[in-house]
């Protein structure tokens, strides 16, 4: 069993991600490559996992010949959680609309960094064409947010990552989204802030192929990535215990 994760031209890892991915599927038996761009990888072996940023994964699928997995931020069916008003839209019809303050952020991951627009002066700077796709959403004032890795239907870990951290993230509510989210991925996670009044709402999903640690233990991992990349690529989970 093999597995391929990206580092600097140096050969030092590309970030914490990566080296506790290394450390993960080390203690679990992988052999390990490395690489620094996915099109240097000539194995085209499916069952070979596939551990980088976002554009380096969608990469390694295109040259499997797979598909690209859609973005799903925020579910149809878990819109209950929300607890606002999320639609898509474009940077012009934001700015034309002129109804702030409103969170903005792009369709296409990475794109640019969403942030609250207050006013016309947002948008200077943002150097992308007016048609850009975008999701907008109105203001909740998270005091704390929280990251839950969600395996194969169950809640694997939780991570705090902003905010107050002796603010107490509501299980249940995370538990109700997991069981609601009908059509979820074998990896994913599930995003929740806690507004001034303790209420708990969910911030955004997000794909488990590439996700940022934010300290989870090396193994518990090397588990998530596994589950998320067999699933894209058809092949057999070996970590799924």
């Amino acid at each position: 069993m093999k597995v391929y994760i990206q580092t600097n031209e140096n050969g030092t890892f590309y970030n914490i991600n990566d080296y506790t991915a290394y450390v993960g599927f080390d203690a679990l038996g992988y052999e390990i490559e490395k690489y620094v761009d996915a099109d240097s990888v000539k194995d085209l072996d499916r069952e070979s996992i596939f551990v980088g940023g976002i554009g380096s994964i969608r990469k390694r699928l295109k040259n499997l010949g797979l598909e690209i997995p859609e973005e799903f931020e925020y579910p149809e069916e878990l819109s209950q959680f929300l607890g606002r008003k999320i639609w898509k839209s474009t940077l012009e019809e934001v700015m034309n609309e002129n109804k702030f303050p409103v969170f903005v952020k792009p369709l296409q991951t990475k794109l640019f960094t969403g942030k609250v627009f207050s006013g016309f002066k947002d948008f200077i700077g943002l150097k992308y064409d007016n048609e850009v796709p975008v999701w907008c959403s109105e203001i909740i004032n998270f005091e704390t947010e929280w990251r839950c890795y969600i395996r194969y239907g169950e809640i694997l870990d939780v991570r705090y990552y902003k905010g107050k951290w002796d603010n107490k993230i509501d299980l249940k509510m995370v538990a109700d989204a997991v069981s609601a989210f009908k059509n979820q991925p074998n990896s994913f996670s599930l995003d929740v802030g806690i507004d001034a009044s303790g209420n708990c709402y969910l911030v955004e999903i997000n794909d488990g192929h590439s996700l940022g640690t934010y300290g989870i233990g090396p193994i518990t991992y090397a588990k998530f990535l596994s589950a998320r990349w067999s699933q894209l690529t058809g092949t057999k989970d070996y970590l799924r215990f």
